[in-house]
């Protein structure tokens, strides 16, 4: 009788610590505390950067390009209340990153395609257990990275079937003077001006600045120009010709007549500043760099 005892404590022992231990899943190795008695267990969703990599692969923009094609990684239950959906935005090698987003959602053991969206994206942000998406504005002749319209942003919400948006709302305003350019009542020097991602403002000198190369073909200020950005030193290279500030050719095709920037008045904007005088023009910048132009010389600080 005392052995029978013994064998029945001991199988109970035995089935006691099976049902207390973890069971876990074949999905992503996750951990499911449970009993051995309880109703089937659902595999839970390993949601992380590397398995962003691994699913969001046909959303690449070039696979063999290498880099980091993931930006964000978000997590949480944008397909409604219990569920698991991963949000991954993409990164592209152009001016503006990331320009592809996607939403996955976890069923029956696997991520699936929830929501694809391609278009040039601000962060995503997530506002409770929905998704806010934020887009610049390009107004008409706004070039492709040089967007001139602010940006406004829209609510994607799961409505129990698919992901849909609510209306867009504007949330910061146009920039009037985002991009453009400006020449001295003279016409020897012109330049050209951007204020967002990152600010710019380029320089040239019809009679070539010294000593790059002198121009290619004559009164042009090919491989003559001089550009500042918002810190550190301006720099060498570029490309204008006189005349493209008339609209006819070059970066300012179609752009309409360059604005005279009459002497004694000055130009500002994304923290650089030109002043424009009967004696050249001079640039500066937040660290106090720039360079003076003028027909007879050229010189940088």
């Amino acid at each position: 009788m005392r052995h029978l005892r013994l064998s029945v404590v001991a199988a109970t022992s035995v089935i006691t610590l099976a049902a207390s231990s973890p069971i876990y899943s074949k999905v992503g190795g996750s951990q499911i505390a449970g009993h051995a008695s309880a109703s089937p267990l659902a595999a839970r969703a390993d949601c992380s950067r590397e398995t962003a990599l691994r699913v969001g692969r046909p959303f690449f923009r070039d696979p063999s390009s290498g880099g980091n094609p993931i930006g964000q990684v978000l997590c949480g239950p944008f397909a409604g209340p219990g569920s698991e959906a991963l949000a991954v935005t993409f990164n592209a090698p152009t001016c503006w990153s990331p320009q592809r987003w996607v939403i996955f959602r976890f069923t029956e053991g696997e991520w699936r395609v929830a929501l694809d969206q391609s278009a040039f994206i601000f962060p995503l942000a997530v506002v409770g257990a929905d998704l806010r998406e934020r887009r610049p504005v390009f107004r008409s002749g706004d070039p492709r990275c040089v967007p001139s319209g602010g940006s406004r942003a829209r609510i994607w919400h799961w409505d129990g079937t698919r992901f849909t948006a609510g209306p867009w709302k504007q949330v910061t305003p146009p920039d009037p003077t985002t991009s453009g350019y400006f020449k001295t009542p003279s016409g020897n020097i012109a330049c050209d001006y951007q204020t967002l991602r990152p600010p710019y403002v380029r320089c040239g000198i019809k009679s070539g600045l010294k000593p790059p190369p002198p121009p290619k073909r004559p009164g042009c200020f090919r491989t003559n120009r001089i550009s500042l950005g918002v810190s550190g030193r301006p720099r060498l290279g570029a490309s204008i010709c006189p005349g493209d500030d008339e609209g006819d050719a070059g970066p300012f095709a179609g752009k309409g007549v360059a604005q005279v920037l009459d002497y004694g008045k000055a130009w500002s904007g994304g923290g650089l500043r030109c002043t424009s005088a009967f004696k050249g023009l001079t640039c500066r910048n937040r660290s106090g760099h720039g360079f003076f132009l003028s027909r007879a010389r050229w010189r940088r600080f």
